[in-house]
């Protein structure tokens, strides 16, 4: 990456009878210090600039250089269970299509942050050679803390993700009289890699119940659905969820698990990533 830009433009005019009631003459002129943390904010001083009334201006702030790395994640949110799909309108089903959809790995600038003042939320601009190579949004990133910044999708790495149920156990679990049965499902994802460099994927795969076990050091999490939206890309739960009315047993035996794999693929080789979970239902 040659180099990262980013800027950010907001405009407020004020009117009305506030306006009125001060006296005719030209605005008084704050004096701002050097640039400088002030509370939550950051205030970024440009001085030796003279503007016309109307005009606009589009200036370098601060210029200098980070270390970086080439970094492709793969995110895998769960899908809704089957009773979600039963009556669908068309637009939940357009939905419900694009969230089941063949999963893309994602190419990323990951970088730290070594300069001596934050970035800050903001369209971002990645040229290489002198060329646009992406355009994206930066998002704030502390003094020595790590960002990433996405650049495209990797579609020279190829995804394959299959699911399967291996077995019910019927009355496995009683509550309050009623009886409920384990499904158990075990799940695959295919990596291939047919890019001519050998890649690092960070892979990420979310599942509606209880993981039992993940292959190729895969890390198991079980979620708190209440505090951690990273199940849901960010959101505090997926939109299809208000489609449903949850049982009051369901999070009594359920939850979200999440796996966590780190693969490494030379060029042309393929990797598959084993996992099995189960959850209950009546």
């Amino acid at each position: 990456m040659a180099s990262m830009s980013n800027a950010l433009m907001t405009q407020m005019s004020m009117g009305g009878r506030a306006a009125a009631d001060q006296p005719a003459g030209p605005d008084p002129i704050p004096d701002l210090p050097e640039s400088a943390a002030s509370e939550d904010l950051f205030v970024f001083t440009v001085r030796h600039v003279t503007m016309k009334k109307g005009e606009r201006i589009v200036a370098p702030v601060a210029d200098y250089t980070v270390p970086y790395a080439d970094v492709f994640s793969l995110d895998l949110p769960y899908a809704p269970p089957p009773e979600v799909r039963g009556n669908l309108n068309d637009e939940q089903e357009s939905e419900m299509v694009r969230l089941l959809s063949v999963p893309r790995v994602a190419h990323k600038v990951r970088f730290t942050n070594t300069g001596s003042y934050p970035m800050t939320t903001a369209p971002a601009l990645i040229l290489r050679d002198n060329r646009v190579l992406a355009q994206g949004i930066m998002t704030y990133t502390a003094i020595g803390a790590s960002g990433d910044l996405e650049i495209t999708k990797a579609v020279d790495i190829q995804v394959k993700k299959s699911d399967n149920e291996t077995g019910r156990i019927p009355d496995a679990r009683v509550l309050d009289g009623d009886t409920y049965a384990r499904i158990n499902l075990a799940g695959k994802i295919t990596l291939t890699n047919y890019r001519d460099k050998t890649v690092e994927i960070e892979v990420t795969r979310h599942v509606l119940g209880n993981v039992t076990a993940a292959d190729h050091g895969g890390v198991i999490t079980s979620v708190n659905v209440f505090e951690d939206g990273s199940y849901s890309a960010g959101s505090d739960r997926p939109r299809w969820w208000r489609w449903y009315s949850w049982p009051n047993w369901w999070s009594h035996f359920n939850g979200v698990g999440r796996i966590a794999w780190t693969v490494t693929l030379e060029p042309g080789k393929s990797a598959d990533l084993g996992y099995t979970w189960h959850y209950f239902w009546r």
